[in-house]
């Protein structure tokens, strides 16, 4: 085999730019007019490929594809990347949960919605003229390939219509996608036997047979083996990878094993991918920046190249007839409609209800053009019926959004929806979560350090979360590795006794002790707790270590003082104010105490103003200000399962009320959130909170949110 010239070189690069810019340029085109962006990514592939550049431009076209194999075969490999991690971030979407929650509806919208379609796809196969078979005396596997092109949806383009139309939350928008991914799912199995039938030539009971001995075997081991193994792996090198971009390496490996292993055994390499993202999206270690990267290389270059490759491949010049276009079309379109409309109304759903949902399940989108081009690449299809695929593919998509749009404004929310929705709101403004936490404790072996990684420990107790006791050392300095060894085995068994999992040792260097700590709290925790310290005179909690790690932290950095008190601690104080910072430092209560079964009390102070006697009345019969914010709070830990008692207290000088309170209420820990002063050159977060953590006479956790302005 002969290397790559220097022209097949820059013949390969002018194809990438052209159709990359040329995708993305029409991607956002599309996304201005209420378009799913696949849309303009296939038409760049139309634009630069014979249909438009080759039979208005052909010389043009011919210089800038010229028939190359290898130059072809280049672009073919680039592009079947794309696909693989566009299947990984799809799989990384699927929530299995939704599944488990529309139950029923989604088995039955999906069977039908699989069912019919099927049988008619497969029908059209059987009767079509010879004349549309690459192969005609395969034309069994050709009806075959027809009936899953007809059947399958595609949960990329479903989900994203459903984000654009703010649907994805809404019961139908979920009965939609869990269906959309029972659908998906069966689909690729099928396509998956169809494509290693076709590959094979022939069908017999042995070669189907090895095919989904191999596909059964493989989706056991991923299920009952696989699954856990990933989420373990993504702690595991969360914890411990300390290079970057970590995550999407294990990601992007992960699937390509998948895909490696389901090419191997003759189910398209795909599927893989998209098991791969299915076991990924289980693991509460998935980090938001991960899924991030891989959006941002998949979304913005892969996926267009794939799309916009696809494209070039249809001539739609070579569509000699449009009729067998519309009785293609109208079939898959009345398929969908009728099955999937059949099937929400055996479920007992409305008219409007069960239409929006067959509209929704309508979209085949990318993963139409992922079937057109296996059945291209596999010799099923010939250029005509490879065109009909894709446009069947663009007009269902481009006509799903408005219908759909227009269906639903019809359709009015059930009351267990919008209590679901509330609910859902409010969570989702949850600042801190305990599942897949990964924490840091500063090593030390005095109260506050105890007691700190007590209350790490309470936070930290999800089955995939971890807790990291972290050492610091000068770096000129010899560290006392009986000293640090013994601070870790006493902090790691309080956490081990507070019901966290997973305990681990670290330890790192720095010119100062601060500069160590800075260096490890940017390895992707979620939340760094330390004990408070006495080193300077002039700040309530700690000195010029803390002051550092708080001026750079990005995270929250919770500080904690002890008095003595017995653990678990069984009263919590929250001051609350509705500012952000003060949710945090509510959250934080709330997690504690239900981790530690104890009783949290919010506190809302509102600053009494000097008023007349005239105004005196009016002062007293106004609404009570902090009532909103209370109430917040109250159904804030109502959705994390504990009852929250709410006060609000008027006076002076709110830090005044918030030490009586707590005093007088016998609490054992008072949490507040704060903000720090970035200007001080001590650990100060205001007079107000510097009062209350000089006169309060309980133990005190300090939240202090992270100020993401500087990064």
């Amino acid at each position: 085999m002969t290397h790559l010239s220097e022209v097949q070189v820059l013949r390969f690069l002018v194809q990438f730019t052209l159709l990359f810019l040329c995708a993305r340029a029409l991607a956002d085109v599309m996304k201005r007019f209420g378009q799913a962006t696949v849309i303009g990514e296939l038409l760049a592939g139309i634009v630069l490929g014979p249909t438009l550049l080759g039979h208005f431009a052909p010389a043009l076209h011919t210089m800038l594809f010229p028939p190359d194999v290898v130059g072809d075969h280049l672009l073919e490999a680039v592009s079947w990347i794309g696909v693989i991690l566009l299947l990984l971030y799809t799989g990384l979407e699927t929530d299995l949960d939704i599944l488990r929650g529309m139950g029923r509806a989604a088995l039955v919208v999906s069977f039908m919605g699989i069912v019919l379609p099927w049988i008619s796809g497969f029908l059209l196969g059987w009767y079509i003229p010879a004349s549309y078979l690459a192969a005609p005396h395969q034309r069994l596997i050709f009806s075959l390939f027809m009936a899953v092109a007809m059947s399958i949806s595609a949960v990329p383009v479903i989900a994203k219509i459903l984000m654009d139309l703010d649907l994805m939350r809404r019961d139908l928008g979920m009965l939609i996608l869990a269906a959309g991914i029972l659908d998906d799912t069966i689909g690729w199995l099928m396509l998956s036997i169809v494509a290693g039938l076709a590959m094979h030539g022939t069908i017999d009971l042995k070669t189907l047979g090895e095919i989904l001995a191999a596909m059964t075997a493989f989706l056991a081991f991923c299920y009952f083996i696989g699954a856990s193994f990933v989420v373990w792996l993504l702690r595991w090198l969360d914890d411990r990878a300390v290079a970057e971009h970590a995550g999407m390496t294990v990601m992007l490996g992960i699937a390509m094993v998948c895909a490696i292993a389901t090419q191997a055994i003759g189910i398209h390499a795909v599927f893989g991918a998209f098991v791969a993202g299915v076991m990924m999206g289980r693991s509460a270690r998935l980090r938001k920046n991960d899924r991030t990267e891989l959006e941002a290389v998949t979304i913005a270059i892969f996926a267009p190249i794939f799309f916009a490759y696809s494209g070039l491949k249809v001539d739609l010049f070579a569509l000699h007839s449009v009729v067998m276009l519309g009785i293609v079309l109208g079939i898959a379109i009345a398929g969908k409609l009728v099955g999937c409309t059949s099937g929400a109304l055996m479920f007992g759903l409305t008219w409007p209800e069960s239409l929006s949902v067959a509209i929704g399940m309508n979209a085949r989108g990318g993963m139409g053009i992922i079937v057109a081009l296996l059945g291209l690449s596999l010799g099923v299809l010939t250029q005509q019926m490879y065109a009909i695929i894709i446009l069947v593919a663009i007009i269902t998509s481009l006509i799903t959004p408005s219908m759909l749009g227009f269906m639903l404004s019809r359709v009015k929310r059930r009351p267990e929806e919008t209590e679901r929705l509330e609910r859902e709101r409010i969570l989702e403004r949850l600042p801190f979560a305990k599942e897949g936490a990964k924490l840091l404790v500063l090593s030390g072996g005095g109260l506050n350090a105890q007691l700190a990684a007590h209350v790490a420990a309470a936070l930290g107790n999800h089955h995939d979360s971890s807790i990291t006791v972290f050492t610091a050392t000068v770096s000129d300095s010899q560290p006392k590795d009986g000293q640090a060894a013994a601070q870790f085995e006493l902090i790691r068994s309080i956490a081990a006794l507070s019901g966290a999992p997973n305990i681990l040792r670290r330890s790192g260097s720095g010119e100062s002790i601060a500069e160590a700590i800075v260096k490890e709290s940017e390895r992707g925790y979620d939340a760094i707790f330390a004990g408070a310290s006495h080193a300077a005179e002039d700040s309530a909690l700690g000195g010029f270590i803390l002051h550092e790690l708080v001026r750079n932290a990005r995270v929250p950095v919770i500080i904690v003082r002890n008095i003595g008190a017995p653990v678990p601690l069984k009263k919590i104080l929250a001051p609350i104010s509705g500012a952000p910072f003060s949710r945090l430092g509510a959250t934080v209560a709330m997690l504690y105490a239900a981790a530690a079964s104890a009783e949290v009390t919010a506190l809302y102070v509102k600053e009494k103003p000097a008023i007349s006697l005239r105004d005196m009345y009016r002062w007293r019969t106004a609404p009570q200000d902090g009532l909103p914010v209370t109430e917040d709070v109250k159904q804030l830990g109502t959705q994390l399962g504990i009852a929250v008692d709410t006060r609000i207290a008027a006076g002076g000088k709110p830090e005044t009320a918030v030490v009586t309170t707590a005093e007088r209420g016998g609490f054992d820990l008072l949490v507040m959130g704060v903000l720090f002063r970035p200007a001080e050159q001590r650990l100060y977060f205001g007079p107000k909170v510097d009062y209350i953590l000089r006169n309060a006479r309980c133990a005190v956790a300090v939240v202090v949110s992270p100020d993401l302005s500087q990064s």
